[in-house]
C-alpha cells in the first residue's frame, strides 16, 4: 500500500509540473526570453517544493530532537523561499507576454494550496506507519534478502529490455527501417530499459532505507549525527542508547548506498540514452550539455566518497563489536529475514 502511495504522489506530482510547463508555453511563451527561460527553471518548484515538504514530513519525525526540527525548518523556509521567487517570475512574465490574469492565479494559488496540505498529509501518513524497533541481531538482512532484491532487480532489467525491444522493433518497421528511425529507436530502448531498472533498484531498496530509518528513530538529527561519527570520523559525544544506534546504523549503511549507487548508475545511462537522442534531433542545446557535466562531475565524486564512506563504516563496526554487512559467502542464506516490505 505504501509503495502504491509513492507512485501515486510520483505520478500526480509528474502530470502537475507537466501541467505548469505546458501553461507556461502556451500562455507565457509571448514573454522576454530572460523571463521565458527563469520561468521554465523555476515553475517546476512550485510542485516539487510541497512534494519535498511532505516527503519530509511523512519520512521524518520533527517532534524527535532539536537538530531534527531545526533541519526540517530550514528546508520548509528553503522551499518557500524558491516558491517566492518562482512567484515573482510568473508575475513578470504573465505582464510581459501580456497574458490573462488567471495565469498566475492558477499557478501561484496551486502552489500554495500543495504547500498548505503537504505538510499535514505527511505528518498523517508517518503516523499510520508503525515503528519497528530492531535489536543489534536482525538490523543486517540476511545474504539471501539481499539476493532476492538483486534478483529482483535483474528481473526487471530482462523483462524491460525484452519489452522496449519490442517496442523499438514495431517502430522500426513503421518507419520503413530507416538508419536514423533504427537509432532513435535503439536509444528510446535503452532509455526505458534503465530507467525502468532505477526505478525497480529504489523500489527494492525501501525497506533497507526504512530499515536505516527506524535505527535513528526517526529523527533526522540523530541520523546525521551517527552520519558523523560513522562515515566522517568526527569525535561526538554519545550515549549508551546513540552508540548502539551508531553500530546498528555502521552495519546497514554500507547496503543502503550500494543500492544508491545502483539507483545513480542506472537513471544515468537511461538519462545519457535521451541525451544522446537529443543530440542526433538536433535539440541538445547549451544547458543540456550543462547539465550532462553536472551530472559526470556528480558521478565522479559520488562513487569514490562511497566507496570511501562504505569502508569506514565497516571499520567502526568491527572496532565496535559488532559485524558488518556481510557478503553473500558470509552469512547463510538460510538465516532469518528481518527486513520486510
Amino acid at each position: 500500500m505504501r509503495v502504491f502511495v509513492y507512485l501515486v504522489v510520483i505520478v500526480v506530482a509528474t502530470a502537475l509540473a507537466l501541467g505548469a510547463g505546458l501553461l507556461v508555453a502556451f500562455q507565457l511563451g509571448g514573454a522576454a526570453d530572460g523571463l521565458v527561460l527563469a520561468s521554465v527553471f523555476t515553475i517546476p518548484f512550485l510542485v516539487m517544493g510541497p512534494v519535498l515538504v511532505g516527503s519530509l514530513a511523512g519520512y521524518w519525525d520533527p517532534r524527535s530532537s532539536p537538530e531534527g526540527r531545526r533541519y526540517l525548518r530550514w528546508w520548509f523556509l528553503g522551499v518557500v523561499g524558491i516558491d517566492l521567487v518562482a512567484a515573482v517570475v510568473v508575475v513578470l512574465a504573465t505582464v510581459s507576454a501580456r497574458a490573462p490574469v488567471w495565469v498566475p492565479v492558477v499557478l501561484i494559488g496551486g502552489a500554495a494550496v500543495l504547500l498548505a496540505v503537504a505538510r499535514p498529509l505527511g505528518d498523517r501518513f508517518r503516523r499510520s506507519e508503525r515503528v519497528v524497533e530492531r535489536s543489534d541481531d536482525d538490523v543486517v538482512p540476511s545474504a539471501a534478502v539481499v539476493r532476492r532484491g538483486v534478483r529482483a532487480i535483474a528481473v526487471t532489467f530482462v523483462v524491460s529490455a525484452v519489452v522496449a525491444t519490442i517496442g523499438a522493433t514495431l517502430l522500426v518497421v513503421s518507419d520503413d527501417g530507416s538508419r536514423d528511425g533504427v537509432l532513435r529507436s535503439v536509444l528510446l530502448a535503452g532509455q526505458l530499459t534503465f530507467t525502468a531498472t532505477a526505478i525497480a533498484a529504489v523500489l527494492v531498496a525501501l525497506p533497507f532505507n526504512r530499515a536505516l530509518r527506524d535505527v535513528g528513530g526517526r529523527d533526522i538529527g540523530r541520523l546525521q549525527r551517527f552520519g558523523k561519527v560513522v562515515l566522517r570520523g568526527r569525535s561526538i559525544p554519545l550515549d549508551a542508547a546513540e552508540e548502539r544506534g551508531a553500530l546498528q546504523y555502521a552495519r546497514l549503511v554500507p547496503l543502503t548506498m550500494r543500492f544508491q549507487l545502483a539507483f545513480t548508475g542506472l537513471l544515468y545511462v537511461g538519462l545519457a540514452f535521451q541525451f544522446v537522442s537529443s543530440a542526433l534531433d538536433g535539440q541538445l542545446g547549451v544547458l543540456p550539455v550543462v547539465f550532462l557535466v553536472a551530472m559526470v562531475a556528480v558521478l565522479l565524486w559520488a562513487v569514490p566518497t562511497s566507496v570511501r564512506r562504505m569502508r569506514r563504516a565497516r571499520d567502526y563496526a568491527e572496532r565496535h563489536g559488532g559485524a558488518p554487512f556481510p557478503t553473500a559467502d558470509e552469512v547463510d542464506p538460510r538465516g532469518p529475514s528481518s527486513v520486510t516490505a
